[in-house]
């Protein structure tokens, strides 16, 4: 077994109880709705143009394939950091079948989604944005009750060898946050209102709640 699949692996037992639980975003207001509901929210179109993959995406998988998974997900959300363990154990197991795309949808009544978000785009500057994003992920119990999160996420910084001195100058570039942003606004468009919501090949899906479910759902749009 792979040193990421260990990684992911107690993730994985550790959240297959709670994964029923989403989280809204209304208003400034938290509440926690179940993904059927968020289907029925959504108005989204199957042939949007949003869901088109975009040079700058953060993709997983391969480019060509004829399945393509879109999540819009908040690093702070616990049912986010569930999925996350699943597309990456999904994307290895079945290898050119399927792209899985990232968006951001950091919610706003979390303390550190956008501070999170913006440290993995700033990661990714320097070609690390999956690195970051699964250390952030896996850590987020630590760093989600820390009173200084991003003192962890620095920590994680220097664990992948980052130049600091950029890293500081990519997260306030304007740039990098209006990219998260027209991500939020996108996924609002699309009639995003829970996180994660997860779209295959352009529509919008009721999220699976366990890795067979998922890998069959995924499978089924071959």
């Amino acid at each position: 077994m792979s040193k990421r699949f260990v990684l992911w692996g107690g993730l994985l037992l550790a959240m297959a109880a709670v994964i029923f639980i989403m989280i809204r975003l209304a208003g400034d207001e938290p509440e926690t709705i179940n993904s059927g509901t968020a289907l029925a929210n959504s108005n989204a179109s199957a042939g949007s143009e949003i869901l088109d993959i975009r040079p700058n995406d953060w993709t997983k998988g391969n480019p060509d394939a004829d399945v393509i998974v879109v999540k819009y997900s908040d690093f702070q959300c616990p049912a986010c950091r569930f999925y996350a363990s699943m597309d990456d154990r999904l994307s290895q197991e079945l290898g050119e079948d399927v792209l899985f795309v990232y968006r951001h949808f950091p919610l706003r009544n979390f303390q550190y989604a956008n501070l999170a978000a913006r440290y993995t785009e700033a990661a990714g500057r320097q070609g690390e944005f999956w690195k970051m994003h699964d250390l952030i992920y896996i850590n987020q119990q630590r760093w989600s009750r820390s009173d200084d999160a991003e003192s962890i996420f620095r920590q994680f910084a220097e664990s992948l060898e980052l130049d600091l001195d950029q890293l500081d100058e990519d997260l306030e570039d304007p740039t990098l946050v209006e990219r998260i942003e027209s991500d939020f606004e996108d996924g609002r468009r699309l009639g995003v209102r829970a996180v994660p919501t997860i779209f295959i090949n352009g529509e919008m899906i009721q999220s699976p709640n366990s890795l067979d479910a998922y890998r069959t759902l995924i499978l089924s749009y071959k």
